[in-house]
């Protein structure tokens, strides 16, 4: 009896040391550098982001007048001398047998200048096309078959064109206290249940920006995966979720929305 407790007692130290020795190995390994145990904490791994993935943005440029180079064979027109008045009558001089009373000199005739109102005016030059504005100054979105990470400030500049579909892949408590305006609630397992309403998601081209609450929320990243699992190529996850939208002071819509 006691050798079956002393072996029962044997083996449980054995454990007990192996898992002692076991994390004090993974403790050395983590402080080192570069770290080489395994973390305490799970964590998803990271995305590509848009802003070092995606090449420099496209923007449609107006064309640019050329300047147009001198002809170096002809030579520059000459200058027309301008014709002096020809008077419409000549004095005859008196005959000296017959004196006649002295001829008054006739004036030239000149002709009368132009009025004002008929003056010729130079044909108008036509203006140049206005060069392309904000909403086409949207970074280039590849398509991927991962989801691309994005900041604030390229998300803003989605948001101001109009430039991408916004999904809120929160609760739905969370998202009628608040989203960005115009995006739709969906969640991954709404994206998994009803695959049909991914068919009439109002893309119409557009990339596809989910986000939630930031952070350590992972619902956007499940949302966008799904997303690309159905067959979506242009999606990104705004990692700072609605709170730093928020917190930035940008417009922010309540109730049910675009939902």
């Amino acid at each position: 009896m006691d050798n079956g407790n002393s072996l029962g007692r044997g083996i449980v130290m054995i454990l007990v040391a192996g898992f002692s020795l076991g994390m004090a190995h993974n403790w050395v390994g983590l402080a080192s550098r570069p770290p080489r145990g395994i973390p305490w904490k799970a964590s998803s791994a990271s995305l590509p982001q848009l802003e070092s993935e995606a090449p420099p943005d496209r923007v449609p440029r107006a064309p640019q007048p050329q300047p147009v180079a001198a002809d170096p064979v002809s030579p520059p027109p000459k200058p027309t001398p301008e014709r002096s008045p020809t008077p419409h009558a000549t004095a005859t001089p008196a005959s000296p047998a017959t004196k006649s009373p002295q001829a008054t000199p006739t004036k030239p005739v000149t002709e009368p200048a132009t009025p004002p109102s008929q003056a010729t005016e130079p044909a108008s030059t036509p203006a140049a096309p206005p060069v392309a504005g904000s909403a086409a100054r949207l970074p280039y979105v590849p398509d991927m078959d991962r989801p691309l990470e994005t900041k604030i400030a390229t998300v803003k500049r989605f948001f101001d064109a109009g430039g991408a579909l916004f999904l809120d892949a929160r609760d739905a408590s969370e998202y009628e206290a608040g989203h960005i305006p115009g995006a739709l609630r969906l969640t991954q397992s709404d994206a998994l249940s009803e695959p049909e309403k991914l068919k009439t998601l109002p893309v119409a081209g557009r990339p596809i920006i989910a986000y939630c609450e930031g952070g350590e929320c992972e619902a956007s990243r499940e949302l966008a995966q799904a997303l690309l699992d159905s067959g979506f190529r242009k999606v990104l996850v705004y990692t700072g979720g609605f709170p730093e939208w928020a917190a930035a002071g940008y417009p922010v819509e309540r109730g049910h929305g675009g939902k």
